[in-house]
């Protein structure tokens, strides 16, 4: 009876020795995981700021009219994009379940995906740019009157928007912060 109740304690101690170790493994993945997630907005963060206070560093008109935006978005395409990560939440995929809450991916994935939209709005602007001077520039070296030809004035016309939609996200961003930064 003896031997058996001490087998019994030997294999209850072993379980729970193993249960603990189990436990202890995942708190780590768990507290590593959402480190790494959010050193990595952090850093998002921080390059969104550089290089917004880099980009309205100068001490124009605050009215904000149609021509200035347009300048700013010239502006925006003429600096380089920083380079966004979202690398740690992507390969951190299989844990976010277990080391975030519901609540918490939702606001991270929200975050990443304006960054995402900053970048589309940029690409959106580089690309009616080069149009627009592909477009005027075509007939300029054949010796046409360009004063008879229609100019493209797509940048012009869709900069504005674009700018309000770049700037509304920034602000938001920069105001909102890192999602997974506590605010007690």
């Amino acid at each position: 009876m003896a031997t058996m109740l001490g087998v019994i304690m030997g294999l209850a101690s072993s379980e729970f020795s193993y249960w603990r170790r189990d436990r202890k493994s995942k708190e780590r993945k768990i507290n590593s995981t959402r480190t790494l997630i959010s050193l990595e907005n952090e850093r998002n963060m921080e390059l969104l700021k550089e290089f917004w206070y880099k980009l309205n560093g100068s001490d124009e008109d605050p009215e904000e009219t149609d021509k200035l935006k347009i300048s700013y978005a010239h502006k925006l395409i003429k600096m380089p994009l920083p380079h966004w990560n979202t690398v740690m939440w992507t390969k951190q995929a299989s844990l976010l379940a277990i080391a975030f809450k519901d609540k918490e991916i939702i606001e991270v994935s929200s975050f990443n995906n304006c960054f995402q939209k900053l970048k589309s709005i940029y690409t959106k602007l580089i690309d009616l740019d080069a149009k627009d001077r592909e477009y005027n520039s075509s007939y300029a070296g054949s010796g046409v009157d360009m004063s008879n030809l229609p100019r493209s004035d797509r940048f012009r016309e869709e900069a504005p928007c674009l700018w309000d939609e770049f700037e509304e996200i920034t602000v938001y961003l920069i105001k909102k912060g890192n999602p997974l930064k506590d605010k007690g």
